[in-house]
């Protein structure tokens, strides 16, 4: 039997690492059942052929998938997919209200509704340059990518993710830091205010 095996998180998708956070919330099943389900899920061995595979096959086979899973993903902003290629949203800034309001449906740690998070944040280039610049469709929702983008690479999804948690990092430290402004200003404004009732004669 030919196995394929992934090699790295590249080789694994969007729809298998679903599965794999699915199963592995199972309580109810032994270690040695999320193994094997684990291969079949990420190699095309079948789950009734997995008690056929020697035991020194086995763990490595479950090494392997767990080495593939753990490998660094730095941001990528463009990928191919069924030979369309696909950009992540050049400028977070000019999001429309629909964008930010689709956003908020579906949560980062919501590992079921990735597939329809990614296809809010990628969509098809129209246009690009030699200097890596471009252009992507406007937003009409995700029903035409939701389903199609399960079998983007893992490795575009979690670099997404990580960009995407930076920022939301950098928008909550700018949102306090303008609070602490306006606290402060608030604090100048009752000080002169006070230094003014108390020069009154």
């Amino acid at each position: 039997m030919q196995v394929t095996i992934p090699e790295n998180i590249s080789d694994i998708t969007l729809e298998q690492f679903q599965k794999f956070t699915k199963l592995i919330e199972r309580e109810e099943l032994s270690e040695i059942e999320i193994q094997k389900r684990i291969i079949s899920i990420f190699t095309n061995i079948k789950y009734n052929n997995t008690d056929k595979i020697s035991k020194i096959d086995f763990d490595e086979l479950v090494d392997s998938i767990n080495k593939a899973m753990s490998t660094e993903t730095p941001f990528k902003n463009t990928f191919k997919l069924n030979k369309v290629d696909y950009g992540f949203i050049p400028n977070l800034d000019n999001i429309t209200a629909k964008e930010w309001m689709d956003l908020q449906l579906y949560p980062l740690n919501k590992t079921e509704t990735l597939h329809k998070l990614m296809a809010i944040l990628f969509r098809p280039i129209t246009k690009k340059d030699s200097f890596g610049n471009y252009k992507i469709e406007s937003y009409n929702g995700t029903n035409e990518r939701a389903e199609l983008f399960k079998y983007m690479p893992m490795h575009v999804v979690n670099g997404a993710i990580f960009f995407f948690l930076n920022l939301q990092k950098q928008l909550l430290a700018h949102i306090q830091k303008s609070t602490i402004v306006e606290q402060q200003k608030e604090v100048k404004q009752m000080i002169t205010l006070l230094n003014g009732v108390g020069t009154q004669r």
